[in-house]
């Protein structure tokens, strides 16, 4: 995949998932908890690849 493409496709999710934890946050309930569940796991796998090329 061309490093342009990956780091814009990366952006992207991050974006999403950043905005799934805010959306979550805003109100009380199961089904918000796991949107913030997935954001907190979408972020959670970019870091993992972020490092992964760095060991």
């Amino acid at each position: 995949m061309n490093k342009w493409v990956e780091m814009i496709l990366c952006i992207l999710v991050f974006c999403i998932c950043i905005a799934l934890v805010i959306i979550g946050q805003k109100t009380v309930g199961i089904k918000h908890l796991l949107l913030q569940l997935v954001g907190l796991a979408g972020i959670l796998a970019l870091l993992y690849g972020y490092n992964k090329k760095y060991q």
